[in-house]
């Protein structure tokens, strides 16, 4: 299903010791992509000098032709450093360095990281030393953290809510049908004083409920189809079923199970059709960060009743 919305490049810049933080970061992007972009009408577009530079000459600088290229065409910058600062250009004392700074200088949004792992035997200790200096001089002035893959969902998440209010993007309406605006932040309010946990350690949920819910913590997909919009999601949910072995009656009951979840106020309706009927449900993002943040007593629970659909054909 095709939405509307801003595209961002990010720019993933670094020396040539973290290739493996690079790659990581790029499909982290897209992660945030499949969670986020028709939520908040922003796609991220990674960036990296040697996918998006064309071979030019400049004459002076290398380092220009970048900037001019790809800097300062760019919305937000993550920077990762571990053992190397980088090569020195005309103007500063690394190229990233020196990308850095234009974002400053352009009032753009940084993510600085640095890498905390055992160093290889073959380090330049020299070098370790100007990247510690840096990390001291920029600590005066930003906030960096230590390198985790797993937190650059969220930060970026942060940073895209930052861009939207300071371009005046907070207060459009990122639901289709205005008509339910004002239902959807009544909706919004109670969420914060909703407990996922307690809900599922209580038991009050059925079997195909907390496969949906199981469905959700594996795929990352809480978009679900309504009406004529079912048939794309009931298509992948049986996708993950086969991937998992898993045979269940959820999807004979599929309209059952989300008008369910939508009582409980584990999703809300998204989108409408012009006859006032809801098309398209959504788990809001409250809730989201509530069941990938669930203990492991609450996530046992979900894989239960997973494990039981899967075992009880078996045998």
């Amino acid at each position: 299903m095709s939405f509307k919305a801003e595209v961002l490049r990010v720019l993933i810049a670094s020396p040539s010791d973290v290739q493996q933080e690079r790659d990581e970061i790029e499909k982290a992007i897209f992660e945030w992509n499949n969670l986020f972009a028709e939520e908040l009408k922003i796609v991220l577009l990674p960036s990296r000098w040697e996918n998006d530079v064309v071979p030019a000459y400049g004459g002076t600088d290398a380092q220009q032709i970048i900037n001019e290229q790809l800097v300062k065409k760019c919305d937000i910058f993550i920077g990762v450093f571990w053992t190397k600062l980088g090569t020195p250009t005309t103007k500063h004392s690394s190229g990233t360095l020196e990308e850095i700074n234009i974002f400053i200088e352009q009032g753009k949004e940084v993510m600085v990281y640095f890498v905390d792992k055992d160093l290889p035997r073959n380090t330049d200790f020299d070098e370790v030393k100007k990247v510690d200096a840096y990390k001291r001089e920029y600590g005066k002035k930003g906030v960096y953290a230590s390198y985790d893959v797993n937190k650059i969902v969220d930060h970026l998440y942060k940073k895209v809510v930052d861009y939207k209010k300071k371009n005046g993007m907070e207060s459009e309406n990122w639901i289709d049908n205005d008509a339910h605006l004002n239902q959807s932040k009544e909706v919004t309010k109670e969420i914060s004083k909703f407990s996922l946990e307690q809900l599922i350690l209580s038991g009050r949920l059925t079997t195909n409920e907390i496969l949906l819910l199981g469905y959700i913590l594996d795929t990352g997909n809480r978009h679900f189809g309504y009406q004529w919009m079912a048939k794309e999601t009931m298509q992948m949910i049986k996708k993950w079923e086969g991937k998992r072995s898993l045979y269940s009656d959820l999807l004979d009951n599929y309209y059952g199970v989300i008008a369910n979840l939508a009582e409980r106020g584990l999703i809300e309706a998204k989108e409408y059709t012009s006859h006032g009927n809801v098309r398209l449900y959504v788990m809001p993002l409250p809730i989201y960060n509530q069941l990938r943040d669930l203990t492991d007593e609450a996530k046992n629970e979900i894989n239960k009743v997973v494990e039981s659909v899967y075992f009880e054909l078996l045998f």
